[in-house]
């Protein structure tokens, strides 16, 4: 089915591209507006049905309501799109009256970001990432080969989907597009000067097609009442709401905590601060380490989590963290190992101890302190207290990198609220 957009002021209708259609006050927008952000919204059309993002933190409403940057709605016929001064309402010549959302589960994607200057980001994606030099663009660079708006990454339909925001064409695997493409585990993006390596696990979907038939009962292994925290006390062993419970997850998350402990007494290595060529040297290092992210044990490791094979993965971990409880990078490949089985409990240990190393050489990294808050916010659910923490973390956050996060807090305090018995016992929070 089309769909069009027409300009309540002039009553012009413009028909939507099924590709692409951006909207705003940029030349090559396909919709040019008089006022408003420079990209103020996408459309595009998928093969279950049209999608809508906005591309703006400002003067992008629906149905009079502000949208934020990355946000998607879908689009029925009737609705309010308000682009700065400009209005137009959707036209959409079908009988399908469904106001819901796609109720499906994007598989977990993984973004490593490389800098212009071999410098290189994990981010874990579980929400719409914007790239290019705006403020408030999830993936931020100042370098002018770098579109305003160049390129945003949103899951549909439990798939991943690169979109291209530019008037030139972004790359991927070598490749030219211009609109909208697919992408999937391995691709590899390139999007001005940022070149983008993506890490995607199949859907739940495709896990249960490709997994065996079960021989026994299974179920994932609770959290535990107490998580891992910088107390002693916080490792007491969790007990499993069923008995039956698969063996291969019980041993797994008995030696996560072996590690966990193992781990929490290790401290960060203490350099003496260096001066001259030691110093540079030490900076070259460093930077050809994030640089080349994987190492062997990491490759390894991941190969085996995606084939499924995860007391190998662990015991090359703790294998290989036992003898270099310094590198960060076998420490996410372990986060990424307890998260991919839901053992949410375990994983605060790797990326604190990843923010210590970091702390010890007077650095930050912005994707631990997103993740720590964002796991920080789902232990919250059983200790609350956590919730401060991962307040805390938002905090450093915005410390870090001068960009805003009142959004998140905001949702976090939201739920928070709504644990503690609704927004009336908080209000004097």
């Amino acid at each position: 089915m089309d769909l069009h957009l027409q300009n309540v002021l002039t009553g012009d209708t413009v028909k939507a591209h099924r590709e692409r259609t951006l909207i705003g006050s940029a030349e090559h927008a396909t919709v040019v507006t008089e006022t408003g952000p420079y990209l103020g919204a996408l459309v595009a059309c998928y093969p279950t049905g049209w999608a809508l993002y906005a591309l703006s933190d400002q003067d992008v409403t629906y149905n009079r309501r502000p949208l934020h940057a990355g946000q998607c709605v879908i689009p029925q016929k009737g609705d309010l799109l308000g682009i700065g001064d400009d209005r137009f309402t959707i036209l959409i010549p079908s009988t399908d009256a469904r106001r819901a959302e796609a109720d499906d589960i994007a598989p977990a994607c993984f973004a490593y970001v490389t800098n212009p200057d071999g410098m290189e980001e994990c981010r874990a994606v579980d929400h719409n990432l914007l790239f290019g030099r705006l403020a408030y663009c999830h993936v931020q660079l100042a370098d002018t080969r770098l579109s305003r708006l160049g390129a945003l990454l949103a899951p549909r339909d439990g798939c991943w989907y690169v979109h291209n925001l530019s008037k030139k064409a972004i790359g991927r695997n070598r490749k030219a597009v211009f609109t909208f493409a697919r992408v999937a585990d391995g691709d590899e993006l390139l999007v001005g000067p940022l070149v983008v390596r993506l890490e995607i696990k199949p859907s739940t979907a495709e896990q249960a097609a490709l997994a065996p038939a079960p021989t026994g009962s299974r179920e994932r292994v609770p959290l535990s009442s107490s998580i891992a925290t910088d107390t002693p006390e916080a490792t007491d062993t969790p007990t499993p709401r069923d008995a039956d419970a698969g063996p291969d997850l019980l041993a797994l998350h008995a030696a996560g905590q072996e590690l966990e402990a193992w781990l929490k007494r290790q401290p960060p290595p203490s350099e003496p601060p260096k001066s001259g060529l030691g110093s540079w040297l030490g900076a070259q290092r460093d930077r050809l380490r994030r640089f080349w992210l994987d190492t062997p044990e990491t490759t390894m490791a991941r190969s085996l989590r995606t084939s499924g094979r995860l007391a190998e993965a662990f015991g090359v971990l703790d294998r290989a963290v036992r003898n270099r409880s310094d590198s960060p990078e076998l420490l996410r490949e372990l986060y990424r190992l307890y998260e991919s089985v839901g053992m949410i409990d375990l994983c605060y240990r790797p990326l604190r101890h990843i923010e210590k190393l970091a702390q010890a050489r007077s650095t930050q990294d912005p994707w631990v302190l997103e993740t720590l808050a964002q796991v920080c916010e789902k232990l919250g659910r059983d200790r609350p207290e956590m919730f401060d923490r991962a307040v805390a973390y938002w905090d450093r956050l915005e410390a870090a990198t001068g960009t805003s996060c009142r959004r998140q807090k905001s949702d976090l305090m939201a739920r928070r609220a709504l644990r503690d018995g609704g927004y009336a016992s908080a209000a004097d929070d």
